[in-house]
């Protein structure tokens, strides 16, 4: 299990690896983080032909692959502008 400040810097980490691989189609900013929740925001071009939702997916694969102690899944995904998402993320233990 990961503590709240492990959790957080294991998401700033995944946002500096989806940002360098991602960008500028999609660009993640993290809005909140919490034992139970995250939420990151997502703006950029998209390629829209690919599907906004593989992007937001695409972070938890990242995540995923930071550490063995939690995994996110995609809980309310909203369109807050034409160019911006956002994403909220259950945080599933192990």
């Amino acid at each position: 299990m990961l503590t709240e400040a492990e959790l957080e810097t294991v998401v700033r980490k995944t946002i500096l690896i989806y940002n360098r691989f991602k960008s500028p189609e999609a660009i993640a900013k993290l809005v909140f983080v919490s034992p139970a929740m995250v939420t990151i925001s997502f703006t950029g071009s998209f390629c829209y032909s690919c599907g906004v939702r593989e992007y937001i997916e695409d972070f938890a694969y990242d995540f995923k692959a930071l550490t063995d102690k939690a995994e996110l899944k995609v809980a309310k995904t909203r369109q807050v502008n034409p160019r911006t998402f956002e994403a909220d993320y259950t945080i599933k233990t192990k």
